[in-house]
């Protein structure tokens, strides 16, 4: 029977093999990436017969064949450039050689109709043709060009380009799809040399600005250690990660500036320094790790006295090394996400959680952080979430916030409901419910999921439509509302392992999670938060039940209200930010403050905490601990895009 079970084997992993599935696990990319290739392969073929056909062949019917291809292959290519557009990925030099190709099959096509214009139309190609191969040249220019300092007395900022670079790709695709145009119309060859000449000054417009920047980048370079020995800075928050700054820096930064003391943003990527100048005005500085002028240890003057990290990116290290800072773990939210136990988080000098959870969380796991080093300061961002512990009456009507965290940056990290939220916010809309959809912004970094967000805010607009509920979605529950105004204008909460739990319950106000990792008492056992919520298996087998008590009688109400001190804190409301405030102002000064009256001391036991109302069983021991962050989105998309 060996012999058969090595067959059925082997059969099984050639079928796997044969699918997009199968493909992606055995080269190690994600499915989206296998799409693209096959996409972008099937593209590139079109185009070089389609381009053939059209040089060389005399029957009409090739040529239109050929002309079919053409524009099959000037549909794909874009396409392909938009899935890239929705990674927020970099598209100068992407897919250039289809792009050629299809120049030259349109160049056959136009010689077609018109073959008395093959002086303007090869004039044409040939212009457009240079636009495309100076691409990588603007490329490697642009990389010379960097912003060093925005906000910083003494230092000029760099001068954004006159036009995203990515618009130039854009540009391209218009050049082949008019030459497409004006080839199957007829119309005269310069009416496509004027396009192309359109795109080549593009280009050169690109190129002189590149030009330019690098000598104000090297400008900048030189002037910024005396500018920010000026400047004095009392602390630095260091960011490493590419994207998620608005929501990771944005929760972070109101608090910081508040401390009153003068800081800098040190942000390891030059593309985040719009969003970061979006939220605060202390200076923004980016290191220039080519130029001696620019490392890292050109950027630590005398006054710092601390560093702050809200993002596990490895890059952190880099500015670890730095021993005469103070490194504080702030970390982006609080939830039992294997990023809030990670093992990297004992190399700090502090690590701040939000209550006695925190610290429990971290010794569950095998993380050994000695108390001194681990300082309890409360949840900053609930000051502004009401509080609400009395129930609504049975018969009001309910609001409920869905808000689906990301996928994590790899499969053991993937958390994310998303994929089943058509069908939770179908269930709540059959139960009358008004809904609040708040995606992860990072969830619109994968086409796939960009798709599924879509849907469910199609979904609501439909409804809404229909019923006059006034549903929330998109640019007011993302942008225009903070997650407190979300909770805030809701009744409830659909949430999955996510910080999202822990800060709904400041507000007192019932929650259920989707269990997508585990189920059962087992994902309650991985998972503490879940136990004083009402879980929505993954299979949507107990939807039924988990909407009923969210929306109704609310049992868990009493144990969820007495564990929120043991995972906050004690203060709530408009001091919730108190213990922070005092802690964050003794780490970057040295000058040491009274505790906020009325908090516990540092070293207090769990066993003054009353929690004789909730039964937590034992932790499991975790076998192996992690060696990796969550949030590796950003390094990933380098790496593959």
């Amino acid at each position: 029977m060996e012999p058969t079970r090595g067959s059925a084997s082997s059969t099984t992993s050639r079928r796997g093999v044969l699918n997009i599935k199968g493909w992606s696990a055995a080269v190690g990319a994600n499915q989206s990436k296998i799409i693209d290739l096959l996409v972008g392969n099937a593209v590139a073929l079109g185009a070089v017969v389609g381009a053939v056909l059209l040089l060389v062949a005399d029957p009409i019917v090739l040529r239109m064949l050929g002309g079919l291809l053409a524009v099959a292959g000037v549909i794909g290519t874009g396409w392909l450039l938009r899935r890239e557009v929705a990674r927020h990925g970099e598209l100068l030099t992407m897919h250039t050689g289809p792009r050629l190709v299809l120049l030259v099959a349109i160049a056959g096509g136009y010689l077609a109709r018109r073959p008395d214009q093959a002086v303007w139309v090869w004039t044409a190609t040939g212009i457009a043709m240079a636009a495309v191969l100076a691409e990588p040249t603007i490329k490697a220019l642009l990389a010379k060009t960097q912003q060093i300092a925005v906000n910083l007395p003494g230092v000029q900022p760099v001068p954004a380009p006159p036009y995203a670079p990515n618009r130039l790709v854009a540009g391209s695709l218009a050049t082949i799809t008019a030459g497409s145009a004006l080839a199957i119309v007829g119309l005269p060859g310069w009416c496509y040399l004027g396009v192309a000449t359109l795109e080549l000054a593009a280009a050169l417009i690109l190129i002189g600005y590149a030009g330019r920047a690098t000598k104000m980048t090297r400008q900048a370079l030189t002037a910024l250690p005396k500018a920010l020995k000026r400047h004095q800075p009392a602390f630095v928050v260091y960011y490493g990660g590419l994207h998620g700054a608005r929501y990771q820096l944005g929760m972070w930064l109101p608090y910081l500036e508040r401390l009153g003391r003068p800081f800098v943003v040190i942000t390891r990527e030059a593309a985040t320094v719009p969003t970061i100048t979006a939220l605060t005005t202390a200076p923004v500085i980016v290191p220039r790790t080519t130029s001696e002028l620019g490392d890292l240890s050109t950027l630590v003057v005398p006054s710092m006295k601390a560093a702050f990290y809200v993002q596990g990116s490895r890059a952190n290290l880099h500015f670890q090394k730095f021993r005469k800072l103070t490194h504080i773990w702030l970390n982006h939210g609080d939830s039992d996400k294997q990023a809030n136990f990670s093992p990297r988080h004992a190399t700090y000098d502090k690590v701040l959680v939000c209550g006695q959870q925190g610290v429990e969380r971290y010794a569950a796991h095998g993380v050994e952080i000695p108390p001194d080093r681990l300082l309890k300061v409360g949840r900053p961002q609930v000051e502004r979430i009401e509080v609400r512990d009395e129930p609504l009456p049975a018969d009001a009507p309910r609001t409920v916030l869905y808000a689906p965290t990301w996928r994590g940056g790899r499969p053991t990290t993937d958390y994310s409901s998303l994929g089943l939220g058509e069908r939770i916010v179908a269930a709540l809309l059959d139960r009358g419910v008004t809904v609040i959809f708040r995606p992860h912004p990072l969830s619109y970094a994968d086409p796939a999921d960009a798709g599924l967000i879509r849907r469910i805010q199609q979904l609501l607009a439909g409804d809404q439509r229909s019923t006059g509920r006034h549903h929330v979605w998109g640019e007011q529950a993302e942008r225009d509302w903070e997650i407190a105004d979300c909770l805030n204008n809701a009744d409830g909460l659909i949430t999955d392992v996510s910080s999202v739990a822990s800060d709904n319950l400041a507000s007192g106000k019932p929650f259920a999670m989707v269990a997508m990792r585990a189920s059962g008492e087992d994902f309650r056992a991985e998972f503490p938060m879940a136990r004083v919520a009402y879980l929505i298996e993954k299979d949507l087998s107990t939807l039924d039940s988990a909407l009923s008590d969210l929306l109704g009688t609310d049992p868990l109400a009493e144990q969820r209200h007495a564990y929120r001190r043991h995972c906050l804190g004690d203060q709530l409301g408009p001091h919730a930010a108190d213990e922070f405030l005092r802690v964050a102002g003794e780490l970057v000064t040295g000058v040491s403050r009274p505790a906020a009256k009325g908090k516990p001391k540092q070293d207090e036991k769990i066993s003054e905490i009353p929690l004789e109302r909730v039964l937590f069983p034992t932790e499991p021991d975790v076998a192996e601990l992690v060696s990796q962050e969550t949030d590796r989105l950003a390094e990933q998309q380098r790496r593959t895009g």
